[in-house]
């Protein structure tokens, strides 16, 4: 009797382990909590070797177990688990890591001072990032500022400050490169080349540049 009971526990357990034991592939898309896609986000399973990484819309395919996790990681974001459940559609919205930042200095058009004592509404791209992951394009690297909004489009970038839209005029926020203005395609500049990029965000950017700091100043500053 007892081995009979246990071939039929055996049987009962099979399907459910069979199911757990399926591949399905599950695709997805990763933005931030502004709603931008998120490149070069690392997607991984916790239940295997696989992983794979988001394009620039932020796309990701991945072959994982029915019952598995995915693991969604990138510099200056929290790193999120995800269980599958058998959905093959699996969007996710990474949220970034302020307590990944130590205070740094941060250019305010005036000149460089720590964060803290900055009355500028100030934000940059963490340098550790530039540093570390220097293969990365302008987009993604603007696309980890808070309130920063990249659309590609006509072979270039288009960059939009949260809070500066207007319906009169151009919403493009002034670009500086090493103190100069810098009126070509952000697409040009080589990112091995770039040591910091801070953004300017508020109304306080106008007293540094005039009217035109009034839709932001995104600050680059190159080796």
């Amino acid at each position: 009797m007892k081995l009979k009971t246990l071939m039929l526990l055996l049987i009962c357990l099979f399907p459910s382990l069979y199911l757990q034991s399926q591949n399905i592939t599950v695709k997805g898309i990763v933005k931030d909590h502004y709603e931008n896609p998120i490149a070069h986000v690392r997607v991984k399973s916790s239940s295997s070797h696989a992983e794979v990484f988001t394009d620039t819309t932020g796309f990701y395919a991945i072959d994982v177990t029915q019952k598995g996790k995915l693991v969604f990681s990138q510099a200056g974001f929290k790193t999120q688990k995800v269980s599958v459940k058998g959905k093959e559609i699996v969007n996710v919205s990474l949220r970034y890591d302020d307590k990944r930042y130590e205070e740094k200095e941060v250019n305010t058009g005036y000149g460089k001072v720590k964060q803290s004592e900055s009355t500028i509404s100030v934000s940059s791209v963490d340098p550790k990032l530039i540093e570390r992951e220097n293969n990365l394009d302008m987009a993604t690297y603007l696309r980890t500022v808070p309130g920063v909004s990249v659309i590609e489009q006509n072979g270039d970038l288009n960059i939009l400050i949260r809070g500066n839209r207007s319906l009169m005029s151009s919403d493009a926020p002034l670009i500086m490169l090493n103190g100069s203005q810098y009126n070509g395609s952000l697409k040009n500049l080589n990112p091995r080349d770039i040591k910091a990029i801070d953004v300017l965000k508020d109304g306080s950017a106008t007293a540094a540049y005039g009217s035109r700091g009034a839709n932001g100043v995104v600050l680059i500053t190159t080796k």
